[in-house]
């Protein structure tokens, strides 16, 4: 067993500055590059982060066929929930028209992103609460196989919180445009982000339950998020060209090859 103020803090660092160096470095690159190719990139980051999140729920226990009991039921129950709450909740934003969304929430669409793309860090946060609490190694990073996995959670910190710095390079008008309005407006966005994950390792450590749960909500959350990255793609723009729809698709493929390399490091 590790300490619990050890695990926790290791846990925080590591995720919390990752998630601020990916959530700046997105943002700044969006005001050199045109958005689409920013969303677009984000958006293979999400299809990868969509297989790893609803393989943590057991792909909703669908090996079960029709004898996974009141467990399958929770976990296909959560996913719908996790799907209709955030459409609920954002309803009244324009989610279907993303031209009208345009610097009309402040920060309120990239902080709904960032809470549905946060939920699959509980049973992150869990997995590595409990690991931590049951491992006879006295060292976290062998706990949880080594160098190259540590480097794997770190680039999947950088990349993951890229979906909300694409959606609020979109959707939000930095007030004052000043570089502090911005460093605060990150900041915020990668707290809400990572809040979930620490309070899985807070409670994977001190209790024992199958987190297969939170990853079925984290997925069906995560629909929510392909509609607020897809819906930029396919505003028309002045400057498109017959070209367009390759540069788009190279950034799609760059995103998605970026999740896939850093998926290697943990193979």
């Amino acid at each position: 067993m590790i300490g619990f103020a050890e695990s926790f803090l290791t846990w925080l660092v590591s995720t919390i500055l990752p998630t601020f160096a990916g959530l700046s470095a997105i943002t700044w690159a969006s005001k050199k590059v045109p958005l689409r190719y920013i969303v677009a990139f984000a958006f293979g980051i999400l299809f990868w982060f969509f297989v790893d999140t609803i393989s943590g729920s057991a792909v909703l226990d669908v090996n079960s066929g029709f004898g996974g009991g009141l467990a399958q039921v929770g976990v296909v129950l959560l996913f719908v929930i996790g799907v209709v709450s955030f459409f609920w909740v954002d309803r009244k934003r324009d989610i279907l028209s993303p031209q009208s969304a345009v610097g009309k929430y402040g920060l309120t669409i990239p902080l709904l992103v960032a809470i549905a793309l946060g939920i699959h860090g509980l049973g992150e946060g869990a997995a590595f609460g409990a690991t931590a609490y049951s491992t006879s190694s006295t060292s976290l990073l062998n706990a949880f196989g080594g160098l190259t996995a540590g480097v794997a959670y770190i680039l999947h910190k950088v990349l993951e919180p890229m979906m909300i710095g694409a959606c609020y390079s979109v959707y939000t008008k930095p007030e004052g445009g000043t570089v502090g309005s911005w460093l605060r407006s990150v900041f915020l966005m990668s707290i809400v982000f990572v809040i979930p994950s620490l309070l899985g390792a807070a409670t994977g450590y001190l209790l024992a339950y199958d987190a297969t749960y939170f990853f079925a909500l984290g997925t069906g959350a995560a629909i929510y998020v392909v509609f607020r990255l897809a819906g930029p793609l396919f505003v028309p723009s002045e400057a498109a060209t017959s070209r367009e729809p390759i540069k788009v698709a190279v950034s799609w493929i760059l995103g998605i090859m970026a999740l896939y390399a850093s998926a290697l490091f943990h193979s």
